[in-house]
């Protein structure tokens, strides 16, 4: 899979450069802990436990690597995105 799951979310998900993000300001810090922290509707709906970067780094995946890459051609952009935290 060329070692994805060592590469920081905003890597894999190819966000905007320009964007300022709080997974970027934190980078030890899994981006899913850190919607956790925020308490708004990423947390409550649990989207990250369906976003592909919390598939890849988290604990364990129900998902080949052949699908995995997959999901990475089709993916859409990171819902961390939709804040100004920073």
């Amino acid at each position: 899979m060329g070692e994805k799951s060592d590469w920081p979310c905003w890597e894999i998900m190819n966000c905007d450069k320009s964007k300022k993000c709080p997974a970027k300001a934190r980078p030890a810090t899994p981006c899913w802990e850190i919607a956790r922290e925020m308490s708004d509707y990423r947390y409550i709906l649990q989207i990250c436990a369906d976003c592909i970067v919390h598939m890849i780094k988290g604990e364990r995946s129900v998902l080949s690597k052949k699908e995995i890459l997959s999901i990475l051609d089709k993916k859409a952009k990171c819902t961390l995105h939709a804040t100004s935290i920073l």
